[in-house]
């Protein structure tokens, strides 16, 4: 009953999922016998599955550089510390492909520079990689487009960053390399050193869309990992590289950004229904 429910309430099967794996845990640690491959769940599993289809019923909106640009306009100015925060935040989530949780725990210690390229970020830990074993992202910098550029926008906020009270003369290198990279503001302007909760990244994107004249809820936290993504397969990313960025574990759920793409890439149908190109002298 219970999983009959959630799925009439609109939740994706994968949730469901997730829901009795956490169900199953809770049971292990309190000693009591679950089996979920009993006969009568998996027939009503199998049910809602067939019912509803495994495909995503809700997806957030790829921010692609044509969005995100939009939402980038919509921030403050970049000369305010929270102007330049929520533009580093926007492009370096969308040029290493963060997840929200990923892009707040970022560390001062996490972002080199790297002279003649970019950036160097280290993602400490993220959903697939619980144990911590850290992952290097590389983006590049876009020197001919300042208000598009990472490596800029994350100059800009550090100069505004180094003035918290976090950073003063008394903390140590290895102290302030520790520090979060992204902090809270006050509404006088200043820097407090306090780090973010990823729900910061959600209010960010949906505050910057509804500013843009976009429909904020059609934007959420995963929209500037997606928009990466999509912008990647759109420009013909091979499955290795876009794996390398975003850092899927699984092929199948990387292929879905590159699926609709290739859907036009080669299609049967281009020379049945489009004039066929010719050379006039």
């Amino acid at each position: 009953m219970y999983a009959t429910k959630r799925a009439d309430d609109g939740v994706a099967v994968s949730t469901l999922r997730v829901d009795l794996a956490a169900i199953r845990t809770a049971h292990q640690l309190a000693s009591i016998p679950l089996d979920l491959r009993n006969p009568r769940l998996a027939m009503v599993i199998e049910g809602i599955t067939r019912g509803r289809g495994t495909r995503p019923l809700r997806q957030a909106t790829p921010a692609v550089p044509e969005i995100l640009r939009q939402l980038l306009s919509a921030c403050p100015l970049p000369g305010t510390a929270i102007g330049a925060r929520d533009r580093a935040m926007l492009l370096l989530g969308f040029g290493a492909a963060l997840r929200r949780s990923e892009l707040v725990a970022l560390r001062l210690g996490d972002v080199t520079a790297v002279p003649g390229r970019g950036l160097r970020l280290l993602v400490r830990r993220s959903k697939t990689d619980q144990h911590g074993q850290g992952q290097d992202i590389a983006i590049w910098a876009n020197p001919s487009d300042p208000l598009f550029c990472p490596l800029a926008a994350l100059d800009t906020w550090l100069a505004q960053r180094h003035l918290a009270t976090d950073l003063d003369w008394s903390v140590g290198d290895s102290a302030r390399q520790d520090r979060p990279l992204f902090c809270a503001v006050t509404k006088a302007g200043q820097p407090t050193g306090i780090g973010l909760s990823d729900k910061a990244v959600v209010r960010l994107i949906k505050g910057a869309a509804a500013r843009a004249g976009l429909d904020p809820e059609r934007y959420s936290g995963h929209s500037l990992r997606a928009g990466l993504a999509t912008a990647a397969g759109n420009a013909g990313a091979s499955l290795p590289d876009l794996m390398r960025q975003t850092r899927h574990k699984s092929t199948q759920v990387a292929l879905a950004y590159l699926r609709p793409a290739d859907l036009w890439r080669n299609n049967v149908t281009k020379r049945m229904f489009t004039a066929p190109d010719t050379d006039e002298s």
